[in-house]
């Protein structure tokens, strides 16, 4: 039994297609199968529980800001007192989370993508050819976050790649104005063009990623989080 108190749009999703099912408990009606399933997995007492639960989890993330609704999560402002605006916000929060559980984590917001490209910068301004590296990298993965969530936005981030099938196609159209740094991303990462367009950082939404195996996305997830820890550890921002 799941008892835990994260339950996303995917369980429930999932729950409601088990019950759909024939060969799940037969003799129950749907309503009844998805009461029992809910039950069985997570210590409900029914699904409209289960339901509330995820409800509260969206709900928690959703703050007022200048007299409207924001959510950090979507990075959304909308009314939640607007019947249309509050189904928009929905779907996309259910879009956030399903491509969370894909792809394994979640895209920086506005703010935070804005803070990591400015450090970023200011590291390309480094002595140091390490340091430089680090700096164009993170001012990519700001690109690239901004890109995926555009993506999501847009309900086609099945199509987007991970960070590391990503880069080639950034480095062919970068202007990051360390042609020695870029050179060596270069080298390192090769450089794919005619993907994104030049003077664009967003992948573009009829181009499919090559592939999505699980050895390219530990390797970019991995590197994915080495760069932001650099980045909040500098910042001296926490961590988790």
């Amino acid at each position: 039994m799941n008892t835990a108190t994260h339950i996303s749009w995917a369980d429930l999703a999932r729950i409601k297609k088990a019950a759909k099912a024939a060969q799940t408990l037969p003799d129950l009606s749907y309503m009844q199968r998805l009461d029992a399933l809910a039950a069985s997995e997570f210590g409900v007492r029914h699904f409209h529980e289960l339901q509330k639960r995820h409800e509260q989890k969206v709900a928690a993330h959703v703050e007022m800001r200048g007299g409207a609704h924001f959510c950090r999560y979507c990075d959304f402002t909308f009314s939640d007192f607007d019947k249309a605006d509050r189904k928009q916000h929905t779907d996309l929060h259910h879009c956030f989370e399903e491509a969370e559980s894909v792809m394994g984590f979640h895209p920086l917001g506005y703010k935070e993508r804005e803070s990591l490209k400015r450090a970023g910068h200011e590291q390309l301004m480094s002595e140091h050819g390490v340091t430089r590296r680090q700096g164009a990298l993170q001012v990519i993965l700001a690109h690239y976050d901004r890109s995926l969530m555009r993506a999501i936005e847009g309900n086609r981030w099945a199509r987007h790649p991970y960070f590391l099938e990503y880069l080639p196609g950034a480095l062919a159209v970068s202007t990051i104005w360390n042609a020695d740094v870029l050179q060596s991303l270069v080298r390192e990462f090769g450089e794919r063009p005619g993907v994104i367009a030049k003077g664009d950082t967003d992948w573009p939404s009829d181009v499919t990623r090559q592939s999505r195996s699980d050895a390219g996305k530990l390797e970019s997830m991995t590197m994915r989080q080495g760069l932001i820890a650099a980045w909040k550890a500098s910042a001296l921002l926490p961590v988790g």
